[in-house]
């Protein structure tokens, strides 16, 4: 009396999800019934009906896939031919309109598009094994407007891992490849727009998942939380702001470890939009934490830093939000100020290289190092590795090195000329991004990856060189940099910062260029070092501020009470 299970060989199929054809291309034939007829009846058969319902779904899905080819080629040959015609074409001036900056490369992609698939036709049409593609191997979805659910739990890994073909593809087909970047926050930061190499591959699944789910469809994939923080993660928070209902969002960034590496997950749930979608309700928020699991409503719109697109999504509590957003409308941002962006710390592409001990080199060819895990709160623990240092006062690299210089950099000249900093034509012993090594101002420097920043005072003239596992800001005064280190030893930008840098192991976070350039500092900034320089000016002597003390003056710089921001540090106590 048990019903068999139906036959589901036809419904479980394996391909590659990004790279096969989506439903955009289906055909006419997906249009009509047969397929899911087929389908249908071909789960419930057994026997030589089975066998021969499968050769018929077989000839089906063949007749899909050549119309669906060429749909692709036709399509590529229509919009080169069009492209040609336009660069034939003559402007008011009599000449040539010619190709404009990046219709080159349009062509060559429309022309490989069309020659895959005419070859592609012809392995189809001659009985050959079928490429992977949802408008093929489900046609009938296809018809119906899409899947119903899309889950999943994709691989996390960045794309500059796949090859050079694949990206190219890659890029073309999914704009949270093209569009990667948080542009207001790439912007702050100086890092520019081009995030395509760090974009994480599960981004890419988001953009298909969506894709191929009907409208008011779900999709609930398994994400790294990094996606909902990172600069190169504003394409696909764009992309479920606008295509998507986000209804469920949970981190578990802090909760015990269900996978074997050291991962940072996070689980989402959306629903597609379509025509007179519902929208605007509740998203449910769920954050894992070291000793609790918080659980509230909030309204989509809230989650963002900001109302820019692709903005980094701040899980915070209402009340903490608001505490949040307090500090941020007493400050200005950090790369809004007369002090300026941070810096990353000097590149050298070989430390093995470049960092020696004393005596190794000429004495006056080095510098004191500065690494990241050397920082601790007002001043660098001692240390007694050395950089070689292989430019002028002005930063330009030397003409001509000191015998054991040059010989001890010969070793590495082949690894030194392959670095991807590297520049045609420029000395092959350079070091890159030596702006940050000017030691013509104060400078504030901090460690990029710390449970809480670890801000040092190097007074003007300090040689000390660090290294791009630190960040470092030049100060216009002595006072700038004392109420900086301040500032960022403190336990209220110390919680700010946290709610929005990138987590990493062990409970640590990423204090990167774009998280420190947002990060607002007191508008009345003469009124800051009034209450903030003694304090630093004391501890670097050697006589720390209490914490209560430090946060005290912070809280007066930011004209802010205790009230405003309690729930602040209660949630960054945890």
């Amino acid at each position: 009396r048990v019903s068999p299970l139906p036959n589901l060989d036809r419904n479980i199929r394996v391909g590659d999800s990004l790279l096969a054809e989506s439903f955009e291309n289906s055909s006419s034939f997906v249009a009509s019934r047969s397929f899911g007829e087929l389908r249908s009846r071909y789960s419930r058969a057994t026997g030589p009906r089975k066998r021969s319902l499968g050769r018929m779904l077989d000839k089906a899905e063949r007749q899909c896939a050549i119309l669906a080819l060429e749909v692709i080629a036709r399509n590529a040959e229509r919009d080169r031919r069009e492209l040609l015609r336009l660069s034939r074409s003559m402007n008011l001036f009599g000449t040539r309109t010619g190709l404009a900056s990046g219709e080159k490369a349009t062509l060559a992609a429309l022309r490989d598009q069309s020659k895959n698939a005419r070859r592609n036709l012809r392995i189809a049409g001659g009985g050959g094994a079928l490429p992977f593609s949802f408008a093929t191997h489900f046609a009938d979805t296809a018809a119906a407007g899409g899947f119903d659910m899309v889950i999943g739990n994709p691989p996390w890994v960045r794309t500059h891992n796949l090859d050079q073909g694949s990206r190219a593809e890659l890029r073309r087909n999914y704009s949270v490849y093209r569009a990667a970047a948080w542009e207001s926050g790439a912007d702050s930061a100086a890092a520019g727009r081009g995030f395509s190499a760090q974009v994480d591959v599960a981004s890419l699944f988001v953009e298909r998942s969506v894709s191929l789910a009907r409208a008011d469809g779900c999709v609930g994939l398994v994400l790294p939380s990094k996606l909902w923080r990172s600069l190169a993660g504003g394409g696909v928070r764009a992309l479920l702001q606008d295509k998507t209902a986000l209804l469920e969002v949970e981190d578990l960034t802090d909760a015990r470890q269900i996978f074997d590496a050291a991962v940072y997950p996070s689980i989402v749930l959306a629903r597609r939009l379509g025509l007179g979608s519902p929208v605007g309700a509740p998203v449910s928020v769920t954050v894992h934490r070291k000793r609790s699991v918080e659980r509230w409503s909030a309204d989509p719109a809230a989650l963002p830093f900001d109302e820019t697109p692709g903005s980094p999504w701040v899980l915070l509590p209402s009340p903490v939000r608001a505490a949040f957003d307090a500090v941020v409308r007493a400050g200005i941002p950090f790369a809004h100020t007369a002090i300026g962006r941070p810096m990353l710390g000097v590149k050298s592409g070989c430390n093995e290289a470049f960092i020696v001990a004393p005596g190794t080199v000429e004495c006056e060819m080095v510098r004191p190092l500065i690494r990241g895990e050397h920082m601790s709160q007002w001043r660098v623990a001692p240390s007694d590795e050395r950089i070689i240092w292989t430019h002028d006062e002005s930063g330009r690299p030397l003409r001509t090195l000191p015998l054991r210089t040059l010989a001890r950099l010969t070793r590495f000249r082949h690894e030194l000329e392959q670095r991807s900093d590297a520049r045609h034509g420029a000395r092959w012993w350079s070091l890159f991004r030596t702006e940050a090594a000017d030691h013509s101002r104060p400078r504030v420097v901090w460690s990029d990856v710390a449970r809480a920043p670890k801000a040092a005072l190097l007074q003007q003239g300090d040689k000390s060189v660090a290294i791009n596992s630190c960040y470092i800001a030049r100060c216009r005064s002595l006072e700038d940099a004392l109420t900086l280190t301040g500032l960022l030893n403190s336990q209220l930008v110390a919680a700010w910062l946290n709610c929005i840098a990138e987590p990493a192991r062990g409970g640590y976070h990423r204090y990167l260029g774009w998280t420190m350039a947002i990060l607002p500092l007191p508008v009345d900034w003469t009124h800051a070092i009034a209450r903030i320089a003694p304090l630093a000016a004391r501890a670097i002597d050697g006589i720390p501020p209490s914490s209560s003390e430090l946060n005290g003056a912070v809280l007066e710089a930011y004209r802010l009470s205790e009230k405003d921001v309690a729930p602040l540090l209660e949630w960054a106590s945890e």
